[in-house]
């Protein structure tokens, strides 16, 4: 062979070799991220449930459990703010509380932002969509016109509620209360007779494995993201007409299917709609049943959605984000202390202890994440944004103050996450779980701050009151909070520091 044939073969094979390692550097992992409603830390086994149970009885969660066990946990993961609509504010938009456009105890206000988790992965080349809690759109109870609906933030299909008030009930149906849609739209659309007498869990579920299906059949090669947002545990706020039962913890109708939820389902009969107890809890009292049955309905959910990943082999390449919108409630009949829904913390939702604030976590990508890792550094819902834009392989928006979590979990080295919240909640509460929880802390909620740096948590509440006294906690040494150390001199220097920086970003 003479040189010149030599070059070009040589050329060619080169170009083949370059177009392979450029093939394989462009397989990025599908994405789907699963956002739990009031969940608490301690609500599932891989946190807390699995642990001595000190004559509380336990809730299972076997799914979630094996899917934490293959991947990194994070023991340390903080929502963005005690309540629904602000947190996942933040997650969406990659913002700090207290520079995001949506903060304290607002909802169905719009998103200012233009930027969220739809636009970055969108950008990145992904299939887009969304499924089941929104809430961040305008209309409903903010009386604001829909602006930020999902398809305007990125989204390519969206099936679920917009409205907030509407996360209020596990059966939808075609109807308002309080200016609220309670339906199900699809894209713009009302699609509420797809979802008539289903339970909701079942009921994404079931859309979730369609819209992967789909996709497999008609774009493999596009990688997909899906923000799955269900409404468990949160309870039901209303008394649903619609209902025999009326009790406020929704349950569904029926065991969960041995092969699985598909598209469409079938309704339920209306007589046992919110009836069916898991027979693993058919002994406790009939609240604490309900509670644990809606918990292990979404576990039963997330086995489906396994199954499927693993059936159509693509289980490999898709990274799951499993974690919850923000502590446990003590509302709609539920009691946080009957399963330990705080795990070791003290504090409930709407408040900035650990307990309001410490959510379950888990990150699952076998094609990239090794299995039995537990990441105990600090991290925070905005740092989501910049973690899939590095899973992605593009660039985060410029006004994402998170940081990129993956060099944790691939043995890289990532910068320290800011965690850091402020929130402003009108009244107290008035449960016996809340009453209890106000001795021990004296006056809380009111306008709040937290901020954690390294082991420590710098906090002050009721700030609107004249209590303004910053309380600071080692929160690895004393996760309960039980020990306030800022009178201690040898933390002078670090109570000044962390008292500055929420001094800096406090937004009144």
């Amino acid at each position: 062979m003479d040189m010149r044939r030599r070059i070009i073969v040589f050329c060619f094979c080169l170009a083949v070799a370059c177009a392979a390692l450029a093939g394989g550097a462009a397989k990025r992992p599908n994405v789907i991220f699963i956002l739990a409603d009031d969940l608490g830390y301690g609500d599932t086994g891989f946190t807390w449930q699995n642990s001595e149970r000190q004559g509380r009885p336990r809730i299972f969660t076997p799914n979630l459990d094996r899917l934490a066990r293959e991947g990194a946990v994070l023991s340390s993961h903080y929502c963005a703010s005690p309540v629904c609509a602000p947190s996942r504010a933040s997650l969406l938009t990659g913002r700090v509380q207290g520079e995001c456009s949506l903060r304290d105890n607002c909802f169905d206000r719009a998103l200012a932002e233009k930027d969220s988790l739809g636009t970055v992965m969108k950008s990145a080349g992904y299939a887009t969509w969304a499924v089941g809690k929104w809430g961040l759109a305008g209309g409903g109870e903010s009386g604001e016109p829909i602006s930020s609906h999902p398809l305007d933030r990125g989204f390519d299909y969206f099936y679920g509620f917009l409205d907030h008030m509407a996360g209020h009930t596990y059966y939808h149906y075609e109807g308002h209360i309080r200016g609220a849609f309670m339906g199900i739209t699809e894209n713009r659309t009302n699609a509420t007779a797809s979802a008539s007498g289903i339970y909701s869990t079942d009921l994404f579920m079931a859309k979730t494995k369609e819209l992967i299906s789909h996709h497999l059949e008609r774009s493999p090669e596009k990688p997909f993201f899906l923000y799955l947002a269900v409404n468990t545990i949160h309870g039901s706020g209303r008394s649903d007409d619609t209902l025999k039962c009326k009790n406020q913890l929704h349950v569904p109708g029926r065991p969960y299917p041995e092969n699985g939820v598909s598209w469409p389902l079938e309704p339920e009969a209306p007589e046992s709609r919110n009836t069916w107890i898991d027979p693993k809890y058919a002994n406790l009292p009939p609240v604490a049943a309900r509670y644990a049955t809606a918990i292990t309905r979404l576990d039963d959910a997330v086995g489906d959605l396994m199954r499927l990943l693993e059936t159509r082999g693509i289980d490999r390449d898709t990274l799951i984000v499993f974690t919850s919108d923000n502590g446990p409630a003590d509302e709609y009949g539920s009691d946080p202390r009957t399963f330990g829904s705080s795990g070791p913390f003290d504090g409930l939702k709407r408040d900035v202890y650990e307990g309001g604030m410490r959510v379950p976590a888990f990150v699952r990508w076998p094609g990239g994440i090794e299995g039995g890792t537990v990441d105990g550094a600090p991290s925070q819902f905005h740092d989501w944004m910049a973690t899939l834009a590095d899973v992605g392989g593009t660039g985060k928006p410029a006004a994402c103050e998170g940081v990129s979590l993956l060099p944790r979990w691939t043995g890289g080295v990532a910068e320290p996450s800011l965690v850091y919240t402020q929130y402003e909640f009108p009244w107290g509460g008035g449960t016996e779980a809340f009453r209890e929880f106000e001795a021990r802390k004296g006056k809380v909620r009111g306008l709040q701050q937290m901020v954690r740096d390294g082991d420590y948590v710098a906090l002050r509440t009721r700030m609107r009151d004249g209590d303004a006294a910053v309380r600071l906690y080692n929160v690895v040494e004393d996760p309960f909070e039980a020990h306030d150390l800022a009178a201690l001199p040898e933390h002078r220097e670090r109570l000044e520091r962390m008292t500055a920086e929420l001094d800096r970003r406090l937004k009144r």
